[in-house]
């Protein structure tokens, strides 16, 4: 349960600096192409931040190494899905979605990993 913890921190940075790099890059008028271009990084960014807080965890408290592409695709697809599934409520909402999907897809992960490893699935 504490790898899920470290994944949302790590989450909650990554996002944090997409954000701050969307506020001051973006621009005005919103929805030119650094505009679009900063919408599009905005799930890639989120569930790398998810796969490091996990991979940080593995690092400094079970000593093992989990390689990122062990880690990365299946939030990936948890995140896009957020950032897709919440754009047309609006834009700005989609920290949430990602947020949400991209936790539910590191929960699934976990129990999928705790599977293996007590030798059922």
């Amino acid at each position: 349960m504490t790898r899920v913890v470290a994944s949302f921190l790590g989450a909650g940075l990554f996002n944090f600096i997409w954000l701050a790099a969307f506020i001051t890059f973006a621009g005005k008028p919103p929805g030119g192409p650094v505009s679009w271009l900063l919408w599009c990084l905005a799930p890639p960014i989120t569930s790398v931040g998810f796969s490091y807080g996990i991979i940080l965890f593995d690092h400094y408290v079970s000593k093992t190494r989990t390689p990122l592409l062990s880690v990365l695709p299946f939030i990936l697809v948890g995140c896009v899905i957020g950032a897709v599934v919440i754009i047309p409520i609006g834009q700005m909402f989609i920290g949430f979605g990602m947020f949400v999907f991209g936790g539910i897809a590191v929960l699934l992960r976990e129990v999928r990993l705790s599977r293996q490893n007590s030798g059922g699935a």
